[in-house]
């Protein structure tokens, strides 16, 4: 899951979620048939539902708090209404802020007639936010710690792009995927990470590519190509401490800094980085923080250097599907590997199953006469069951309503099974008092032929002790 520069001028684009499209692209303009097999996707066998999403409530929160009640639990969720001249939702592929409205409402409503959260109705209210206008979400954060929810719900729109600190500085709960491990200690205990925090995840992904073989003899490795910006310290270091976890020694890793640019990486500088691990006699190549990855493989293409290309942070580099100048070269790009704590690449797998969450998302949207998540945008009410789940699992699980009880919570909510686009979520892996979770993994590889990634086992693997 790639972070926010300190900059904040570009915001990586998650290719999971829509969000981080619109936000990226905002920020930016502001300053994929193949032999891969299908099969059925296996979820954890210890979940917190058998059938995806939260259990029924094991006892009711007790004591009061603000934005709830006895009977009721408010929801603020911040929704894209992306707005830059005549750029909007849909010139990304965003649903509109009343389709987004709508799958929230859907997936509430289920939970509602299911008991609700922590024995409580769940009402939502919405706020809609500009990604690509920094004062208006400020305003929009604001508005949002006035009104006191219980609970925000953001899916990036504010904390993406590093708009949502005063939600927490004003003691209020929010849940999101965009939360840097600073941030999660600095607003402790009020910033909640729906998934693992990104150390964790290039640790997992690292690790899933030892177990895959990736490192060893038989894939024909040989030393590994690191590009990398400045800017990223602490995932630096991750990733550095995970290669040697993984026994890579240190001699056989070839590292490139791009440095810390405010903008995109110039072609030249990349080409310097292709040319270096190409004499450096580097077999295998992964990148930190590159959102612009796709010039380097066209570039790669251009000198005859086809590494083996290895991922382990949770993000898809963008891929010529989308016909852009960053799309990569399909043959150079061909068998890149990720291993990833999320479903994507199963939406274009043929003859893939859904998992149980999945399902049970489907069925909430098929009810209402909507496409299934994997013919929605990106997944995105896969994401809504998945904020409204872990939502209510939140509430099933803490003894009291004061919304400073939620962090502690979380180790005792367990696997949550969640839908597309997101992988199941261990949150009693973490550390004793951490806000987060650790995912399950499994690996998606990129085929020029689909121009596409799919998944070659549909199996999610347990987190790494």
């Amino acid at each position: 899951m790639k972070k926010p520069r300190p900059i904040r001028a570009s915001i990586p684009a998650a290719a999971v979620r829509p969000s981080a499209i619109a936000i990226a692209a905002a920020l930016a303009l502001a300053s994929c048939s193949s032999s891969a097999g299908g099969g059925h996707a296996t979820s954890p066998s210890s979940v917190t539902s058998g059938t995806g999403g939260a259990v029924k409530a094991s006892g009711c929160p007790k004591g009061t708090a603000r934005g709830a009640t006895s009977s009721t639990v408010t929801a603020a969720v911040s929704v894209i209404n992306l707005s830059i001249g005549s750029l909007n939702n849909s010139t990304y592929g965003i649903p509109s802020v009343k389709d987004q409205e709508t799958d929230w409402n859907l997936v509430a409503d289920d939970i509602n007639k299911s008991g609700g959260a922590g024995c409580r109705k769940v009402e939502i209210k919405f706020y809609p936010v500009n990604p690509g206008d920094a004062a208006g979400a400020q305003r929009v954060c604001l508005n949002i710690a006035a009104a006191h929810p219980y609970m925000v719900l953001d899916s990036g729109a504010l904390t993406e792009a590093g708009y949502g600190n005063c939600i927490p500085a004003h003691k209020i709960a929010l849940a999101s995927e965009y939360l840097t491990q600073d941030e999660l200690k600095k607003y402790h205990p009020y910033y909640l990470q729906i998934g693992a925090i990104p150390e964790d995840t290039i640790r997992t992904g690292t690790l899933g590519l030892k177990q895959l073989g990736y490192f060893g003899p038989a894939k024909n490795f040989k030393k590994i190509g690191v590009l990398y910006h400045t800017c990223a310290g602490s995932l630096i270091a991750a990733q550095r401490a995970a290669l040697s976890e993984a026994g890579v020694a240190s001699s056989n890793i070839v590292t490139y800094s791009l440095g810390c640019p405010s903008t995109e990486d110039t072609p030249a500088a990349l080409e310097q980085a292709v040319l270096s691990f190409k004499n450096a006699g580097v077999s295998a190549v992964t990148a930190l923080e590159i959102t612009d990855f796709g010039v380097f493989t066209q570039i790669a293409k251009q000198q005859n250097f086809k590494p083996q290309y290895l991922f382990a942070e949770n993000d898809i580099p963008t891929t010529s599907a989308t016909k852009s100048a960053n799309s990569p070269n399909p043959s150079n790009f061909d068998g890149a590997v990720d291993v990833l704590g999320g479903g994507y690449g199963e939406q274009t797998t043929p003859g893939f199953q859904p998992t149980a969450g999945t399902l049970k998302c489907n069925a909430i949207f098929s009810a209402a006469g909507k496409p299934d998540v994997y013919k929605q945008a990106d997944g995105y009410g896969g994401l809504v069951c998945d904020y409204l789940w872990f939502f209510q699992a939140l509430l099933n699980h803490t003894p009291q309503l004061s919304s400073d009880s939620l962090a502690g919570a979380m180790k005792s909510v367990g696997t949550v099974d969640f839908s597309y686009p997101l992988a199941p979520i261990d949150f009693s892996a973490a550390p004793a008092g951490s806000a987060y979770g650790v995912s399950y993994w499994r690996a998606a590889d990129y085929h020029a032929s689909c121009n596409c990634w799919q998944v070659p086992d549909p199996t999610f693997h347990k987190p790494f002790a």
